[in-house]
């Protein structure tokens, strides 16, 4: 922050944002973070420069601003936040009318938008009055209507100092539930935790819920699109598992037929939720990749393993808050008496991950003679997919290779159903990988 991101940088997004809507209504809502206030600021400077009617949501998470932008019947939402990533960055999300993520080509033309040499400002007498507002109680009606939660459950809840301090815990209050809070104060140095749910930042998560005898600990990121769920255990539930246990739960109970992940996801969504028989479709990683593919074919969930879930019944946004109360709604209302025994029939595979260093201008070199010579790697019948890289796989294991947007990186996932295979798939694609780099650069 105010180093590539600066205020008038920020200003001329306004300005574009404006542009693209033609002056129409766009919802704007920030998160806990230090510089949020001045970006927000900046942003609606330019929005109201450029002649559009800005409804300023304050303080929100991005999924509560996202559904509301659908709600209002806003051209565009923005939202400050930097997500999971740390205090000291910050940036903006934008969504079209619908509350979907703007995809690549919307964003290119921002891009475009903000950096031509003559911004279109509007003419003194036709500027808008901001409107500032506070309409968080539509989501919480929305969530109450479509959220039961039985039984008296026991929870601890860390929203990590982030935008759903407050949100997060009343909504599982009012579901009777009895909550415990940690890191529950808007905080932007987020002095509790990294703002990302990981294994290491929810260590007091799990202590608490051990040693407290909750049911289960439910964590959110910086701007509430993430969430994370520990079990009554104090262990942390894997994501995979959960997306596959839960979209089998959906599609057994005829909620729809299609769950979307991402390539990177475990086999074992589709061991769970094709035995039910549903489909999984696979699509590029990124929310708004998961997103799309969800509208496109009629989807009951989207999910990644970073643990942004889209449930399009009630937004096209990864909404962290209602995915966990609809997943412990789930547990509550099913067979399953603990999220340990939830998750307890979905195959856990090993998957490991590395990154092997290739030269920028090798990358798209490497990546085409690799669609070649990465599928002899898998001596079972394989099928290959090329939407997110190359991703090779079978009945018993696949590798997933990617190129790295920000390093000079090809990164490598592979996951088997044996450890050791997992681990001998895993040395053959570096030596290819590296065979192959070393081949470019001579």
């Amino acid at each position: 922050m105010n180093i590539d991101l600066t205020p008038e940088l920020i200003l001329r997004l306004g300005l574009a944002l404006a542009d693209h809507v033609n002056s129409g209504k766009v919802a704007v809502g920030f998160d806990t973070r230090l510089s949020s206030h001045l970006i927000a600021h900046s942003l609606i400077a330019g929005l109201l420069a450029g002649g559009a009617r800005v409804q300023n949501h304050g303080l929100i998470p991005t999924p509560v601003l996202a559904y509301l932008t659908s709600v209002v019947k806003a051209k565009a939402g923005a939202m400050v936040t930097a997500s999971h990533n740390l205090p000291e960055y910050n940036g903006v999300k934008l969504f079209d009318e619908d509350g979907m993520s703007f995809n690549h080509d919307l964003e290119q033309e921002i891009e475009r938008l903000a950096k031509s040499p003559r911004p279109q400002y509007t003419s003194w007498n036709q500027l808008r009055p901001m409107e500032t507002v506070n309409l968080v109680d539509q989501y919480i009606e929305m969530v109450r209507g479509s959220v039961t939660i039985q039984g008296k459950w026991r929870l601890v809840v860390d929203p990590g100092c982030g935008a759903a301090y407050s949100l997060g815990p009343r909504l599982f209050r009012e579901q009777g539930c009895k909550v415990l809070t940690i890191n529950a104060q808007p905080d932007g140095f987020f002095p509790g935790r990294a703002p990302e749910p990981t294994g290491e930042s929810l260590k007091v998560l799990a202590t608490m819920v051990k040693e407290t005898g909750a049911n289960a600990g439910v964590a959110y990121d910086g701007d509430a699109d993430r969430m994370a769920v520990v079990d009554e255990n104090g262990a942390i539930v894997p994501m995979d598992q959960l997306i596959a246990a839960y979209g089998a739960q959906l599609t057994s109970k005829g909620r729809g037929r299609t769950i979307v992940v991402p390539v990177d996801a475990s086999m074992c969504i589709e061991e769970s939720v094709e035995a039910v028989g549903g489909r999984v479709v696979r699509t590029a990683v990124g929310d708004v990749n998961v997103a799309e593919a969800v509208a496109r074919h009629k989807a009951a969930l989207g999910a990644e393993a970073s643990g942004a879930w889209i449930n399009p019944d009630y937004n096209l946004c990864p909404d962290g808050i209602l995915s966990s109360l609809l997943l412990i709604a789930s547990v509550s209302g099913g067979q399953s008496e603990s999220l340990s025994e939830f998750v307890k029939g979905v195959p856990r595979h090993p998957i490991l991950r590395g990154n092997i260093a290739c030269p920028e201008k090798l990358k798209a070199e490497a990546m085409d003679l690799l669609q070649l010579e990465l599928p002899k790697i898998m001596r079972e019948k394989s099928e290959i997919l090329s939407i997110d890289g190359i991703r090779v796989s079978s009945q018993e294991a696949w590798i997933l290779v990617r190129e790295s947007g920000t390093e000079p990186l090809l990164r490598v996932t592979v996951e088997a159903k044996d450890y050791k295979r997992a681990e001998l798939l895993m040395s053959e694609v570096t030596l290819l990988i590296q065979s192959i780099i070393k081949r470019l650069s001579t």
